[in-house]
């Protein structure tokens, strides 16, 4: 035990003798362990992201206005706040088409960047009389049901200081708050059509109309389908579009396997750069070691003659690659945490995908993965490169140079 504790002294000796080469030393270790956190961050993010979404979507068929497809995403992918509208007909109309297992309708507003938190928010009426979408995934965080006057609000919409949120300068009470869902839905905030029909008379008396408030039972957003299963969703489709016009079919799977393919696009570079970083980091750092250990070859001479054996001299240099290794791989985990967490919602907005952050064991699971491969680069680095100076003949070695 003496024997090792002496070995980290002396590694530890001679790295604060030389700081500079120490330092880049480091450094390529902290390439390493920030590029494998971050990396296998991204990518469990990325997948837990798509897989939360496809259980939450509840879905197999959305019917929008013809020209809406492309807000229609929007709301679902990036929360971005959208409003359109077609005829309640067409709700009514699908419910009795064969095939057709359920189906709901939901209405589309906005409220103003200055109602709440610091940017608009995506506001949608559902009916809880029919709705199978909404309703399973509010009873999990829920404090009590959304009677009127009160609003359920998406996990990345915060309320206000008094715990309400509020929108056209009148206030509503926060039922409850929701998980999670990796989509657009975490930014949006629902109520019955009661409180939706309140809103928009506030709205129209500051001067926003989206529709007469008179005529909003008249509209709807989106009308949400559930197939029987076995039914042939192209075959709904078809039997839909006899009835009505003007209306854009989104199936919901195919949507995710849009997603999907964006996904497996941004993982693909993700593992192209994690594997460069990782081949550029140990390579760096085999380089570094021989370099250094072959300047310190008189070093190791004259240690052999003090009677320092091979196997002390590999011990000493290998405790030396470990120090170095370790303290790089830590530096690196920390920069990748004041990366990953911090920038959380910037590095969702600039992917454009699901994102959602792998559980608490699991982030800690990667920063320990992180330090140990570094130190194992550490490791045999020095090891390697010490291994051919420690056993070469001692006299040709102090001779060497002259």
């Amino acid at each position: 035990m003496s024997g090792l504790r002496d070995s980290f002294r002396f590694g530890i000796r001679n790295i604060r003798k030389r700081p500079y080469r120490s330092f880049c030393l480091m450094l390529a270790a902290v390439i390493g362990s920030y590029a494998l956190f971050v990396g296998m961050s991204l990518k469990a993010s990325l997948n837990n992201g798509i897989n939360r979404m496809q259980e939450r979507m509840g879905a197999d068929l959305m019917i929008v206005p013809e020209t809406s497809e492309i807000e229609a995403r929007n709301i679902l992918l990036t929360g971005e706040p959208e409003f359109f509208y077609m005829d309640a007909s067409v709700a009514s109309m699908a419910a009795d088409v064969e095939g057709v297992e359920c189906s709901t309708s939901q209405f589309y507003f906005t409220s103003l960047s200055s109602d709440c938190c610091s940017t608009r928010v995506q506001l949608i009426a559902f009916d809880p009389d029919t709705d199978f979408v909404i309703g399973p995934w509010i009873s999990e965080k829920a404090t009590s049901g959304v009677s009127d006057g009160s609003v359920i609000i998406g996990s990345e919409v915060t309320p206000l200081s008094n715990g309400k949120v509020k929108f056209y300068d009148n206030e509503y009470s926060v039922a409850g708050k929701l998980g999670e869902t990796a989509s657009g839905l975490d930014h949006s905030v629902f109520m019955s059509r009661a409180t939706m029909h309140e809103i928009l008379n506030d709205a129209k008396d500051k001067g926003y109309q989206f529709l007469n408030p008179e005529d909003d039972g008249s509209f709807v957003s989106t009308v949400l389908i559930r197939v029987n299963k076995g039914a042939d969703i192209t075959a709904v489709e078809k039997e839909i579009f006899k009835k009505a016009s003007g209306i854009k079919f989104i199936e919901t799977d195919k949507l995710i396997n849009d997603v999907s393919l964006k996904l497996g696009s941004v993982e693909k570079i993700i593992n192209i750069t994690l594997t460069v970083l990782l081949v550029f980091s140990f390579l760096t750092m085999i380089l570094f070691f021989s370099v250094i250990f072959h300047e310190r070859k008189k070093e190791f001479a004259v240690l052999r003659i003090l009677g320092t054996s091979s196997d002390r001299i590999c011990l000493f240099s290998l405790t030396e690659g470990i120090t170095v290794g370790a303290a790089g791989g830590i530096a690196g985990l920390i920069l990748g945490i004041l990366t990953v967490f911090p920038f959380n919602h910037y590095i969702e907005n600039s992917l454009d995908v699901p994102y959602l952050m792998p559980a608490a064991i699991t982030v800690i699971f990667y920063g320990i993965l992180g330090v140990l491969v570094t130190t194992l680069f550490g490791s045999l680095s020095s090891f390697l490169s010490t291994l051919s100076l420690a056993h070469a003949e001692t006299y040709y070695t102090m001779r060497a140079g002259e």
